[in-house]
């Protein structure tokens, strides 16, 4: 491993004007790679190739003079029992040779955490391929077994998915990019489940997607609510979550994601709360089912000829109608209608689409049809 040319350059920009002499890094090939001499930049000498190899503080001076090297001494910085950089200061040894351990030591800790950073990221984006290749109902297991070994994730566990989606005030799904706070969604999520030790989870795009084992958590509920409060306080951003069913083979982890996805996005669609399982849904595991191209031939059956408006305009009076029980009475009411007014509009809705509100069977149909063409608006937007 070397060191990040960015760090050293760091190390030097922050020292510059507080030691009153020049300091040069080197790499591992005995190359400056920062200095506060800029015209020293490239150069390389002997003195800290040696400190290289013998992993000791090499001095410069009139009894040990090195071709292309100043009067100084070369600290070699050590990292993971290697040598991975040598700090270089020019002066007399007695006066720089503290200002060297300082460096040193400056150095290794920047390099360490830039180490864990790397590692960090390392993980996460292995974890993002395998959560990728899981939703995928036909992944490649050699992949999905590679990345699980490195990860040491034991995907025979059963875990059922967990499919989240953050919401801003006006009800509008968000990119997980996007926040109002400074804080990450991956930092909220992470701090809420790294106290599990077999769950596992990835961000991306709108998806936060979390693979939940069995054994981890035994109110799964509790664990999610105070997620979504952790969200709430923390990003100011309401977390709408879909539960899919317990997954006990990676090959079906695809249809707990696909499940989960669909309880997401019908408590979005339907407004009805913030957290489902996805057979709980009633009405919603129907129209998540119907493909949308036999959607829309459902929708131009009934509403052939129709408008968007003109729809919307038959909806707003058989959603009264709904949830009045079929009384006339209290649905003009709402509506602010004259009851012949309301009962001409039923009777042209029956005219209109040849289904009559006000007969059991084709009420059944009109309202699986309005149900489809605002799902169908919903998902195109």
């Amino acid at each position: 491993m070397d060191l990040d040319p960015q760090i050293a350059e760091t190390i030097v920009t922050n020292l510059k004007g507080i030691i009153n002499h020049e300091i040069s890094l080197f790499d591992t090939a005995g190359t400056i790679i920062a200095s506060t001499a800029r015209r020293r930049m490239g150069r390389s000498h002997d003195g800290a190739r040696l400190a290289i190899r013998t992993k000791q503080t090499i001095s410069t001076d009139d009894d040990h003079e090195y071709k292309g090297a100043k009067r100084g001494i070369n600290v070699p910085v050590v990292f993971n029992d290697s040598v991975v950089a040598v700090v270089g200061i020019t002066g007399r040894r007695e006066e720089v040779e503290p200002f060297g351990n300082v460096i040193k030591k400056m150095t290794e800790i920047l390099i360490r955490e830039n180490w864990e950073q790397i590692t960090r990221f390392d993980q996460r984006e292995r974890l993002t391929s395998l959560v990728d290749q899981l939703k995928l109902r036909h992944h490649d297991p050699s992949l999905t077994n590679y990345l699980a070994s490195v990860l040491e994730i034991d995907l025979t566990l059963p875990r059922r998915c967990v499919v989240g989606r953050l919401v801003a005030g006006d009800g509008a799904a968000c990119k997980t990019g996007e926040g109002a706070t400074s804080e990450s969604p991956y930092a909220t999520v992470y701090a809420r489940l790294q106290q599990l030790g077999s769950s596992f989870f990835s961000i991306s795009g709108e998806d936060i997607c979390m693979f939940v084992a069995e054994g981890d958590s035994r109110d799964l509920q509790k664990l999610l609510r105070g997620l979504q409060r952790d969200c709430e306080e923390r990003l100011h951003l309401s977390l709408v979550c879909g539960i899919g069913d317990v997954a006990t083979r990676p090959e079906t982890y695809w249809r707990s994601y696909d499940e989960a996805c669909k309880a997401a996005d019908w408590l979005l669609f339907s407004r009805s709360g913030t957290l489902a399982r996805y057979d709980e849904l009633d009405y919603g595991i129907f129209i998540t089912a119907v493909p949308p191209k036999d959607a829309e031939r459902f929708e131009r059956h009934v509403f052939s000829g129709l408008t968007d408006v003109e729809i919307d305009e038959f909806q707003t009076v058989f959603d009264a109608y709904t949830r009045h029980n079929g009384s006339i009475i209290h649905c003009a009411d709402e509506l602010f209608l004259h009851k012949n007014t309301l009962q001409n509009r039923l009777n042209k809705i029956a005219r209109v689409t040849g289904y009559n509100p006000r007969e059991l069977s084709d009420y059944a149909v009109l309202s699986v049809a309005f149900l489809l063409h605002r799902h169908l608006r919903f998902e195109r937007r």
